[in-house]
């Protein structure tokens, strides 16, 4: 499968539904708050989170 990050086709997991090769999830996982790329994986994270977290639909809505 082709990894949401990178675009390489890489052996990988699935993360918040996303898949995700290893290259990049170890990268994400273990950037350091000093790192130069530290604020672009934050925003990632916001992003994969958002597309996990969504609106929940009510199964028996009250008129």
């Amino acid at each position: 499968m082709y990894c949401k990050i990178c675009g390489e086709d890489r052996e990988g997991i699935r993360l918040f539904g996303i898949y995700m090769c290893k290259e990049c999830f170890n990268e994400l996982a273990f950037v350091s708050v000093s790192d130069v790329k530290y604020d672009l994986y934050k925003n990632l994270v916001r992003i994969l989170l958002s597309y996990y977290i969504s609106d929940k639909q009510l199964l028996n809505p009250v008129n």
